[in-house]
Formats: C-alpha cells, structure tokens, sequence
C-alpha cells in the first residue's frame, strides 16, 4: 500500500492537496497536528498532517460465496470419502462434519447448524431456524449454499429492521455513551473527522461533565486542528444552523443500573438524540452482552464496536447486535485518525464472517 504524506497550513489545503494527488476516492489513514520546532512553537500555529492512500479493491459477494461453494464441495467430497486436491482447514471440516453427522433430535436447518459452529448463539439460532423454516414453507434449497443464501438475506433484514425501528428524523444530536475505558473518545474523533475532513459538513462538539468530570483533553485538541467548536455546557439558547452535525461526549458509566439511569437523567435536556453505545470487541462475549443489556434502558439507536484491530471474532457482533436488537453502525481499530473506522454493513459483515471462518 503506496501512502503519500502532506502538511498544510489548514485541514482544508491539505484535503485539497491529498484529493489532487491521489483523487476523490482517497482514504485518509491519519491527521495530526505538527508544531514548529523549538521556540518558534510558541508563536507559529500547528500545522495538519495527512497520511493517505489510494482505496483498494472491494471484495465482491460473488467471490465469498464461491469460496464457500469451493469449501462446501471439498466437504462434500470428504464425508462421502472422497479424495480432496486441496484440504480443508481442520476447523472448517470439524464444523461440516458435525452438521453431517447424526442426529438425536430433530435437526435444525443445515445452514444454522453451520453458523452455530461459526459461533451464533443457540438463542439466535432458533430465531433464525424459525425464519428459514416459514421461509422456505414445505420446500428445500437445493443444496447447502442456497440456504446459507438465505439464512443471509433473513438475517440482514431482521438487522434492516432494527435500523429502521431507531431511525429519527432530522439531524438529532450523536451521543456516545459506554463504560469507561471502551474508546468513546477515540471513535468520537475519528468520526468527527470523517465528517468534517473528508465529507466537509459543518459540526459542533459538546465535551459535557457527567458524575464525574470530563477530561478528555485531546478530543478539545483534536476538534481545535478539525476546525471544529467545542463547547462544555449543553444550552438550548446557542444558536446552531439546521445542517450542523451535533455531537455529545460524555464520561463513561459503569454498567450498572443506577449509573445509566443517571446517565439518561442527563440526556433528557438534549432531547432529539442519537444515542449510540460504545463497547469493546476485544471484551469476552458474556461482558459484552451484559453492558448492552445494561445500557438498553436509554434509548439507544446503534452499536459502536471498537478496538476490532485487537479481535476478529465477527460473532460477538452478531451476537450481540441479535440479543440487543440494534444495528451495529461503526467499526473502529487503531488510533489513527480516522483511520480503522468504517460504518457497518450487515450484508458485508456476514459475508467478512463467513470468509474468516473459511480462511482461518
């Protein structure tokens, strides 16, 4: 990945300069501030920073699929003893042969029986064995990938309908709330800058104190180098433009009920609000549905996962986007700005789950 590197006296000149050397389509991998040497750092401003690169390639859906269809006739030819030419990877045959083996109990769907493997948990797998089965009414698929097909398309409208359900009009202002220490204030910046920076909108920034005071610094530090206005009271008297994007940082809460019930105390003088709840995918599964069972008492829209660059287990998303019936918007890895944060797409992310298994 060939990177290009420009300093600019604005977040503007700089964006100017990046989009003229490597085009529109550019992704910016990072933006700081740079600080004259020496003294002069005492009356020259920061300058901006930027890292980019040309976008690479999209992985298409047809060539997941043909993976699959690949490693599901290799299983195929492996459970009738057959000889394969290219072996499959010992999870991949462990999973497939226990959807083939035998049966106790009226078996699920095939295709389930797969993604509990993959990871789903039981609850959502009944859930889903239960919409293929009226799905597909007293008929059969004609093999394996044309369920897995289906069991796709039934799981990304369930998570269309969570989307839809906390969908508000307008621009209601973004709000990130979490435990403490999940990287609220790290996603915060990198969305900001992706709205700022690459999609040139206006924006405003609330850096509110809660039960205990606000000292995120480096998102004041950060919104200063974007160009952006920081304010630390929320008041309905300041006068904002109709198409200015309105964020709001909060400190993190233990989840625990009387934490967020004071937490949404607080969010009540906001009003028209995008709440979205901040966890860490590096967490263990259990932790991360409890904080989002905890957190479901406020009126939450989405789920931001962060730290993915730390864990590739594309179930817990799914597990706990299912348990707590909402979209997962964002995904965040790294600290560079606003590299590694990339809104979520249910279609992609199952097929990105589906080829980690299958390539692992």
């Amino acid at each position: 990945m060939n990177t290009i590197k420009i300093i600019a006296d604005t977040a503007q000149e700089a964006l100017e300069q990046v989009q003229a050397k490597v085009g529109p389509d550019a992704v910016i991998l990072n933006v700081r501030p740079v600080h004259a040497d020496g003294v002069k750092r005492l009356w020259s401003k920061a300058r901006v920073e930027v890292l980019a690169t040309a976008p690479e390639p999209s992985s298409a859906q047809e060539n997941v699929l043909q993976l699959l269809t690949a490693k599901v006739h290799q299983l195929e030819g492996a459970l009738q003893g057959s000889d394969s030419s290219e072996p499959l990877p010992p999870n991949v045959i462990q999973m497939m042969q226990n959807v083939g083996g035998p049966q106790t109990a009226p078996a699920a769907p095939a295709s389930v029986q797969v993604l509990l493997e993959m990871g789903l948990l039981p609850q959502h797998a009944d859930m889903l064995a239960g919409q293929l089965q009226r799905h597909l009414g007293g008929t059969r698929p004609r093999n394996l990938i044309e369920e897995m097909e289906l069991a796709r398309e039934v799981l990304v409208e369930q998570w269309h309908r969570f989307a839809t359900r906390a969908e508000q009009p307008g621009l209601p202002a973004r709000v990130l709330v979490g435990a403490p220490g999940v990287g609220k204030t790290t996603a915060l910046c990198k969305w900001v800058t992706q709205e700022t920076f690459l999609g040139q909108r206006p924006a405003r920034l609330w850096r509110l104190d809660g039960a205990q005071p606000n000292t995120a610094e480096f998102l004041s530090l950060h919104s200063e180098m974007m160009q952006v206005p920081v304010e630390r009271v929320w008041t309905d008297s300041l006068d904002v433009p109709e198409d200015t994007l309105r964020f709001v940082d909060l400190p993190g809460v233990p989840a625990t009920a009387s934490a967020v019930e004071g937490l949404a105390a607080q969010l009540k003088p906001i009003g028209s609000a995008e709440v979205q709840l901040v966890l860490n995918s590096a967490y263990d599964l259990d932790l991360l549905l409890e904080q989002a069972r905890v957190f479901s008492a406020l009126p939450l829209a989405g789920l931001i996962f962060t730290h993915t660059d730390e864990s590739d287990d594309l179930s817990k998303l799914w597990n706990v986007a299912l348990a707590a019936e909402l979209p997962v918007t964002f995904r965040s890895g790294g600290q560079a700005m606003p590299g590694g944060f990339q809104s979520v797409l249910p279609e992609t992310l199952f097929d990105q789950w589906v080829s980690a298994v299958m390539q692992s």
